[in-house]
C-alpha cells in the first residue's frame, strides 16, 4: 500500500466515508501530493539534493498515481514546494483518485452522496484490518529505533492532517513530537531520506 494510500485510510471517518475536518490548514490533495513525492522516493525514483527533486526514473509503476506523478514531475530540478503545487495542479483531485483506488481492492466501500448527478461520493471503510494496520504502523513509527522513510513520513503527514492525536494514545504521541521537532534541526551529514523529510516538513508548515 502506498504511504498516500495509508494517509487516506487514516483521514476519512469510517463510518461516513468523508474526510474529517481538522485544524490543519493544509488540503487532503496538498497532503496527498506530499505523500507520492515520498512515495517515489521510497522506490528510488526520486532524487533531492539541496532543496530541490528530480525524477530518477521515469520507467513505469504498477500504480496508475505514481506514474502519473512522476510523468508530471519529469524535466528540470524543482524546489519541493512547486513539486507539490505541480502535483495538485496536474493530478487533481488526487485525494479522490486514492480513494477510488482502494475501493478497487475491496478496502473502502463507495457510495454516491445523493441520486442526484454529479453529488459526489463517500468513502465508508470496508476493512477494518486495513485501517488499523495503519493506526498500528503509525505508533510503531514513533517509537522505532531506526526510523524509515516511511514510517516518519506517515507520522509526518498525519501530524499535518491534524489527525495524530486522535490516533496515538498520550506516550506514543509524545515520542511522535519529539522525533517530528529533531526534523526541523537537520544537518547535512544526516541521510538523504532526513534531509527530504526535513524540507517536506518546512514547505508545508510554511
Amino acid at each position: 500500500m502506498l504511504i498516500a494510500e495509508q494517509l487516506m485510510l487514516v483521514s476519512i471517518e469510517p463510518v461516513k466515508g468523508v474526510f474529517e475536518s481538522s485544524r490543519s490548514h493544509l488540503d487532503v490533495d496538498t497532503l496527498a501530493a506530499a505523500a507520492l513525492l515520498l512515495d517515489l522516493a521510497e522506490q528510488k525514483r526520486l532524487r533531492f539534493n539541496a532543496g530541490y527533486v528530480a525524477i530518477e526514473t521515469n520507467l513505469p509503476s504498477s500504480h496508475a498515481q505514481l506514474t502519473a506523478a512522476s510523468q508530471a514531475l519529469t524535466g528540470h530540478p524543482m524546489r519541493i514546494d512547486a513539486a507539490i503545487e505541480l502535483l495538485v495542479s496536474r493530478l487533481s483531485p488526487i485525494g479522490g483518485a486514492l480513494l477510488d483506488s482502494l475501493f478497487r481492492r475491496d478496502v473502502l466501500h463507495r457510495v454516491r452522496v445523493s441520486w442526484l448527478p454529479g453529488s459526489g461520493r463517500r468513502y465508508p471503510l470496508r476493512s477494518l484490518q486495513a485501517r488499523n494496520e495503519v493506526i498500528a504502523h503509525v505508533r510503531e513509527a514513533a517509537e522505532a529505533e531506526s526510523p524509515s522513510l516511511r514510517g516518519t513520513g506517515l507520522l509526518m503527514l498525519v501530524d499535518l492532517a491534524g489527525r495524530l492525536a486522535t490516533l496515538l494514545d498520550a506516550s506514543h504521541h509524545e515520542a511522535a513530537m519529539r522525533r517530528l521537532d529533531m526534523l526541523m534541526g537537520t544537518y547535512g551529514g544526516d541521510s538523504a531520506d532526513t534531509r527530504l523529510l526535513s524540507a517536506m516538513r518546512r514547505a508545508l508548515l510554511d
